[in-house]
């Protein structure tokens, strides 16, 4: 199991709208077979920040399936224009302790 961290920063002004956009999208993420679980978070320090983390089956799942499927023009299509830059994305897995 992998998680992807995406952090957005909404545009000036639209940071109610970039938040309700994201809740809309999610529901396109959670058509991916791979994906397993959905969260997002608002920031409370800079509440037009927003951190979306799901977790996909693998690494591969999110990268090549997700992001290079049919689903990721719709997803991004909910947010496009409401965030500024790129947004920041790493996938993290659970670490073990080495015996």
């Amino acid at each position: 199991m992998v998680t992807e961290i995406a952090i957005f920063t909404a545009v000036s002004g639209k940071e109610d709208e970039l938040g309700q956009a994201i809740l809309r999208g999610i529901e396109v993420l959670r058509q991916h077979p791979e994906c397993k679980s959905i969260r997002v978070s608002r920031c409370i320090e800079n509440t037009g920040q927003y951190m979306l983390a799901v977790a996909w089956s693998s690494l591969e799942a999110h990268t090549v399936d997700f992001r290079g499927g049919p689903l990721f023009p719709q997803w991004r299509s909910h947010i496009n224009g409401l965030f500024d830059g790129t947004p920041l994305v790493y996938h993290y897995q659970v670490a073990s302790k080495e015996e």
